[in-house]
């Protein structure tokens, strides 16, 4: 099992349409990044990516038009990068286990319902799955659950 652990950064605010993070804050390390929308309490997730070397990655992404232009035309609030350093443990490889994170990671939030641009700027589909369940199975069966079609 791989198991990779994260070392998150506070996010950065996106200025306005071209957006342009402060490349110079984001380490050349590997890790993974979120690029999402914060309106008041309720935050929704765009794109999630990896890389060995996460500045360079990111300033390249400045160049996506796809992913600029589904960011750019996200319901209001604030657009939002954050951006995680993976942590190695003993015996680890990069590249597997920034592949590893970047996949629980889509996972995480397709479950938690949110429609990622992750496929060359296609929103990836979901699948609900609603349980109608009795009181004693509430705690076995969810209420509902969902993946990636």
């Amino acid at each position: 099992m791989i198991n990779p652990h994260l070392k998150w950064h506070n996010g950065q605010r996106l200025s306005t349409y071209p957006y342009s993070p402060d490349l110079e804050k984001i380490p050349k390390t590997p890790g993974v990044y979120i690029f999402y929308r914060v309106h008041g309490n309720s935050f929704e997730v765009f794109y999630i990516g990896k890389a060995l070397n996460l500045r360079s990655r990111l300033k390249g992404q400045l160049n996506n038009l796809k992913l600029m232009n589904s960011i750019k035309s996200a319901s209001n609030g604030a657009r939002m990068l954050s951006y995680a350093e993976l942590v190695l443990k003993p015996g680890q490889k990069a590249s597997t286990a920034i592949v590893a994170a970047e996949k629980l990671l889509i996972r995480h939030f397709v479950e938690e319902g949110h429609e990622l641009f992750n496929i060359q700027g296609v929103k990836l589909r979901v699948q609900t799955l609603t349980n109608e369940r009795p009181p004693e199975l509430k705690k076995l069966i969810p209420r509902q659950t969902q993946v990636e079609a």
